[in-house]
């Protein structure tokens, strides 16, 4: 939508008080006017009945816009009347000046709550906030939805703002701060607003013969529209305007309906790019159009569209359409599409024929009694009911490549060292069965620290036992990445790839390298993820023996010479799971995880540790990696 004459390069809102006991027709020469830059665009506000002071005439054009005062300005723009019952938010006083008109703006879907039970009326109105409701009462849209980007802070601004913010910069309403910034969270004076009405509107028209000729109008008043019709601009017809029928209507830029409930609406004689629908319960009959919008709630649209938009509410659609997004709400579709796309949560009910729909958003549903060629399908969780002859599953193609990965994206803990003296590795502890002589410089990796025998791997991936004495020290040499965690796909990819099995239903998995407790439940290669621990596993002298074994017991408490451990559950010997080291009043002795620091059990956090010594039966298959 192109505003004629005006562009506003510094913001992007709208404010006025509307006090209930002070009315809209007062003349411009009760009021002082300030000598500044607002000086006109307040006194065009005043002049449209939609800025009034306060008792004594005072516009108070620096304070800040509230969010009551934001609602009473829309629905006065566009001579909004009906209402809903706001008892439901907790915040809101049925006897407050703003009621009517807040219920108003709810009632025509303009406003919302910032919570089910929470309005916040008498809170300033952020910029972010004013741009998303100006959007939905003007229907001002975009297809360039990623114009917000263009702003220095972009992530600073909110998702559920980003559409209108884009739509907003792409029309020309706004250009942003001198330093690229749009400061979504930046509160609006009420001289601000004015300005921004003053620039955004060509011609605010209370009778059929007040709607200008060129330029954006908005029509406000409940006579009816005349049936012909010519118009260099845009067209708003605001809730006054109820039930007609047209017989030329020719509109160059645009036009939004935003009339009153259950309209029926014949504009069959309409000639214009594009269309946003955004009553509430209105029927409304098209020839052909180019691009439709479709915001409000529960209308029922007849007609052809290139291009198909559902920006919110639960809407039916009666023809053919090239193209059909959904951004948010409800679609029912009566006919054929080429191509379909699904955001967010929404749903379409699909009666015709369909040559492509592309699921996009998580839980997005798909239904209806019609026919699709082809789906592709890229979240996780999505329902699809209706017939099809192809489905591209893209997440479980995902899934699977990740899964079968899993197995060498996996790492574990090394602690590597080096021979120090000549020295005979042995195949068992015991020493009795020799393996080969390794020569100074071997490189080695430690394994398992029992006592001075330990057990070491080669490059090459032989174990064997030797002495602890003729290795080097391995301090800070030990590698692992407590910052880092696996994907649900890898964790369940790397048990169930390696077919580890377990007597219980449960399964548990200690990753040395990210220094985690991984729990899951299920059986044999069919493993999937409950719940993900910090832990700390060996230091680097005592390893965590790597290993698959199982839990055999459980013990309330090991206690020191000057602090204990509770929740113990061993699982190999003396190595077990339990507790973070404790003082013996349960107050930390030493209550870090996340970097290997035992004597080899299985440090974790107290709640952890709890976890698996009340609800992680005996037999339990413990995989150390």
């Amino acid at each position: 939508m192109k505003r004629m004459r005006r562009i506003l390069s510094l913001l992007l809102t709208i404010c006025l008080l509307a006090q209930c006991y002070i009315t809209t027709t007062s003349a411009t020469e009760e009021y002082v006017f300030p000598d500044d830059w607002s000086r006109e665009p307040l006194m065009f506000a005043v002049e449209n009945g939609i800025l009034a002071g306060d008792e004594n005439r005072d516009l108070r054009p620096s304070d800040n816009m509230t969010r009551a005062e934001m609602a009473a300005v829309l629905v006065r723009i566009l001579g909004a009347k009906e209402t809903v019952d706001l008892t439901s938010y907790t915040d809101v006083d049925p006897n407050g000046w703003y009621y009517s008109e807040l219920s108003s703006a709810v009632a025509c879907g303009i406003f919302s709550g910032v919570s089910a039970k929470s309005m916040q009326p008498n809170h300033p109105i952020t910029r972010e906030q004013a741009v998303v409701v100006l959007c939905r009462a003007f229907g001002i849209v975009t297809d360039d939805r990623t114009a917000y980007q263009s702003f220095s802070d972009q992530r600073s601004i909110s998702a559920y703002a980003r559409d209108a913010v884009s739509a907003m910069k792409a029309q020309g309403m706004m250009q942003g701060y001198d330093d690229g910034t749009f400061r979504p969270l930046r509160l609006i004076s009420r001289a601000e607003v004015a300005k921004l009405l003053y620039c955004a509107f060509d011609c605010i028209a209370d009778t059929p013969e007040e709607i200008a000729a060129s330029g954006t109008v908005i029509y406000r008043g409940e006579a009816p529209v005349p049936t012909e019709l010519n118009l260099e601009g845009t067209l708003i017809l605001g809730q006054g305007c109820g039930s007609f029928s047209i017989g030329s209507w020719i509109i160059q830029e645009g036009l939004v309906l935003r009339n009153r409930k259950d309209s029926l609406i014949d504009l069959r004689g309409l000639n214009t790019p594009q269309v946003v629908c955004a009553p509430t319960s209105a029927a409304v009959t098209l020839g052909e159009v180019e691009k439709l919008y479709l915001w409000g709630n529960g209308c029922v649209i007849d007609g052809t569209a290139t291009k198909l938009d559902v920006l919110g509410g639960s809407h039916v659609f009666n023809g053919d359409c090239a193209s059909v997004l959904l951004r948010s709400g409800k679609l029912t579709l009566n006919g054929n599409v080429s191509d379909a796309q699904l955001e967010a949560s929404t749903t379409l009910e699909m009666n015709g024929e369909a040559e492509c729909i592309t699921i996009l958003g998580e839980y997005a549903n798909l239904s209806g009694s019609g026919m699709v060629k082809k789906i592709v399908s890229y979240p996780k969780n999505k329902t699809i009911t209706v017939a099809y002859d192809e489905l591209e599953d893209i997440w479980w193609q995902r899934y699977w490549e990740e899964y079968e990965g899993a197995l060498e994206v996996v790492q574990t803990q090394v602690i590597p060292s080096t021979v120090l003296k000549r020295a005979t590795m042995y195949a068992d502890k015991a020493m009795t069965t020799q393996i080969r002589i390794l020569e100074v410089g071997t490189k080695v990796f430690f394994e398992y620290h029992p006592d001075e025998r330990i057990q070491v791997s080669l490059e090459d991936g032989t174990i064997g036992w030797i002495m602890r004495f003729v290795c080097s020290d391995t301090t800070d040499l030990v590698t692992t990445d407590g910052t880092m965690d696996y994907t649900q796909i890898v964790k369940e990819g790397f048990v169930n790839l390696n077919g580890y099995d377990s007597s219980t239903d449960y399964l548990i998995w200690v990753s040395r390298y990210t220094q985690k407790v991984i729990v899951f439940k299920g059986e044999k290669e069919n493993w999937k993820l409950l719940h993900t621990f910090p832990c700390s596993t060996g230091k680097n002298e005592t390893p965590t023996p790597a290993g698959v074994f199982e839990i055999f017991k459980h013990t309330k408490q090991w206690n020191f010479s000057d602090h204990c451990v509770r929740q113990v559950s061993s699982f190999n010997g003396g190595h077990a799971f339990h507790t973070v080291l404790l003082n013996y009043d349960g107050t930390y002795y030493n209550g870090r995880v996340g970097i290997p620091l035992s004597h080899g059990c299985v440090r974790l956090p107290i709640d952890n540790a709890d976890y698996i010594y009340r609800y992680i039966p005996l037999g339990t298959r413990v995989v150390v990696y």
